[in-house]
């Protein structure tokens, strides 16, 4: 049975920040996981192995105004969503959903400020920012995405204090600028400056790595693991990982709320019935190769995966990482007397 509710695209390649595929039909056995997840735990987990998929070619945007619209890039936060729709999460919970794959997290949130989408994969100092712009937007929960300093391997790097007098590609205003804040504190004798370009496009700042062409990048879960293929090191600092843990989820355009309020409000709860099952295996499941691609999955990276570790229940955020976004984005000088008294959305 083809599942007609949920869809997934590849944003076009009209522009720069964008690409084609699309997917629609995923996962035939949307059903048969709603029944399962009504009826039996064990089926549920059963149904998480995931199934061959319905093909189709590749559609147009649904205009249907009842459609929930999701923006994304590669990170791997957005896998849960993805396989929300390939499972039949989001129908089980009476929720039409179309995810669009953008090549970056800008690009993914200049579709919600434009109008475009009703929710985005992003952070809390992103959605700051964009408030400070007067664009209506509100984060609503947290998930859990890990970062990785990725130096060029040729440099032979391999601690945190040799990065000194070194490039750190990232995007600015951002999680990834305020992961490297902390990186960087960790070099108590600083003798250079510490450059930081910004390459918004997570797949351009690995290909530029791989390329020699950059002494370090900050890089996400699956980019950091490609990284690694290819000899690679990356520098991980559970002090730091633990700093940034929260800030980084899924926001709300505010029109939105006030149209689609239900179908976002069940967003969290579909999220975390995917992490519950992905918890409760020993493996990652097969995953469409398609949405492999899509998300920087591919050539064998989904099966290096931890199913354990590497995916985090969504959780409202906390007053503590509110007040942190508005010091740091005003001690950067990206917003001037900003509170972030608006940043959360309420009762999501």
């Amino acid at each position: 049975m083809k599942k007609e509710s949920s869809t997934i695209y590849n944003a076009p390649i009209s522009s720069s920040s964008e690409r084609t595929l699309s997917l629609e039909g995923r996962g035939i056995k949307g059903l048969s996981f709603l029944l399962s997840f009504l009826f039996s735990l064990l089926a549920v987990f059963s149904s998480c192995n995931g199934s061959e998929t319905a093909k189709q070619s590749a559609p147009s945007v649904s205009t249907d105004s009842t459609v929930l619209r999701i923006a994304v890039f590669p990170a791997l936060d957005a896998l849960p969503l993805a396989l929300a729709n390939d499972w039949g999460v989001f129908d089980s919970l009476g929720v039409k959903a179309e995810l669009v794959v953008f090549r970056s997290q800008m690009d993914a949130e200049k579709a919600l400020a434009d109008g475009k989408a009703d929710a985005v994969l992003t952070d809390m100092f992103r959605v700051g920012w964009w408030q400070w712009q007067h664009r209506p937007v509100r984060f609503a929960f947290s998930t859990g995405r890990q970062l990785f300093v990725v130096p060029n391997k040729v440099l032979r790097i391999s601690r945190i204090d040799q990065l000194d007098d070194r490039m750190i590609a990232c995007s600015r205003h951002s999680q990834e600028d305020y992961f490297a804040d902390r990186v960087i504190a960790q070099i108590k004798l600083r003798k250079g400056q510490i450059l930081r370009p910004q390459i918004n496009s997570v797949e351009l700042r690995l290909s530029m790595l791989q390329a020699g062409q950059l002494d370090a990048a900050v890089l996400g879960t699956q980019q950091a693991l490609k990284a690694r293929a290819t000899d690679c090191p990356s520098l991980q600092e559970p002090q730091v990982q633990k700093a940034i843990h929260g800030f980084a989820g899924i926001a709300f355009s505010t029109l939105s709320i006030k149209k689609k309020g239900h179908q976002l409000s069940q967003l969290r709860k579909a999220y975390n019935i995917v992490v519950g099952c992905l918890h409760s295996m020993t493996a990652m499941p097969q995953i469409d190769e398609q949405t492999r691609s899509s998300l920087f999955l591919n050539e064998g990276i989904d099966t290096l995966l931890d199913v354990k570790t590497d995916f985090t229940l969504a959780t409202r955020p906390t007053e503590n990482l509110r007040l942190t976004v508005a010091e740091w984005l005003n001690s950067r000088g990206a917003t001037k007397g900003y509170s972030a008294d608006t940043l959360f959305t309420v009762n999501q």
